[in-house]
């Protein structure tokens, strides 16, 4: 993305990351500049985040101050970043399992948000080839399926024109090679990775704070985040979930009842669409499992 100037000694542009109180904000012309934050901030208890669009100025031989921030149209609190356009949801077509409930979760979350869900599916060179197609299978109708190889190589050239044009965060379990996959994009970044411990399959968290990473032809920006993220769901009611869910909208409106919540009620036009192989079994078990969640935090914020 790239960023104007205006015409009153101010620039715009977009921070990058935040390390002990500077700010680092890319311009219009690829510069990067370090700034401080004004005291303003502080009082009304705003703190600048990666992605954030800001009017800042510059001073002659020393940092530059953040003046402004401009309106988020999002923000996310793990990782701390606003202005996200897509989020790519990492998972592994073979070690560590593919957590579809987290999958969901994530996906309900970003769709509510108004932010686009990409899910990129990677080790692809070390699975067999139908437990790959089988999870894209489940999730092409959802949203957009990349399948990659960071060490093959399968699949970047298709991963790296969809970060085109966006801020895009990546997310997903520990050890499903997120900066590995940055790496691989991008191989000055030289980020540290961290495989499988051999006792839990689980893996390491290495990545240590949320920073945008400018695309080569400066197209976009990435994220890497930490090593697990997730949307917390106390604000979604029961009500809204289905609506949330883009596989079931066909369906949904063969439903007998209005605000259906395609569980218990007869003629369900959900329920009907499973039993037929029009939507994904497990994903609709996983749906009930959400639901039930979001049921019983509803009935504790109400005890």
């Amino acid at each position: 993305m790239r960023l104007k100037s205006d015409s009153e000694g101010q620039y715009t542009g977009r921070i990058l990351k935040g390390v002990g109180g500077f700010y680092y904000v890319l311009d219009d012309t690829g510069s990067v500049h370090e700034c401080k934050a004004r005291g303003r901030f502080r009082l009304d208890g705003t703190t600048p985040l990666p992605g954030d669009i800001v009017c800042f100025s510059t001073q002659k031989d020393s940092y530059g101050f953040i003046e402004e921030i401009m309106p988020r149209r999002n923000e996310l609190k793990r990782p701390r970043v606003a202005n996200v356009d897509m989020v790519a949801i990492v998972v592994s077509a073979q070690k560590p399992q593919a957590d579809k409930l987290l999958c969901d979760k994530l996906i309900v979350h970003l769709k509510r948000a108004g932010i686009r869900p990409l899910l990129v599916i990677n080790k692809c060179d070390a699975a067999a080839p139908e437990a790959v197609d089988a999870l894209e299978a489940e999730y092409s109708g959802v949203c957009p399926v990349v399948r990659v190889s960071a060490l093959s190589g399968e699949g970047l050239p298709e991963l790296k024109a969809a970060l085109s044009g966006c801020c895009t965060c990546f997310a997903g379990q520990s050890a499903v090679g997120k900066s590995s996959l940055l790496n691989a994009l991008f191989p000055r970044l030289s980020l540290e990775t961290g495989g499988l411990s051999r006792k839990a399959d689980r893996g390491r968290h290495t990545t240590r704070h949320a920073e945008l990473i400018v695309l080569d032809d400066f197209s976009g920006t990435v994220v890497d985040t930490p090593g697990f993220s997730f949307l917390e769901p106390e604000s979604i009611e029961p009500e809204e979930l289905g609506a949330l869910y883009s596989d079931f909208e066909d369906h949904a409106s063969r439903c007998r009842f209005n605000g259906c919540l395609h569980d218990k009620e007869p003629d369900c036009g959900v329920k009907e669409a499973v039993l037929k192989g029009m939507i994904s079994e497990g994903r609709y078990q996983r749906y009930l499992t959400i639901l039930e969640e979001l049921q019983e935090m509803k009935e504790k914020r109400y005890d």
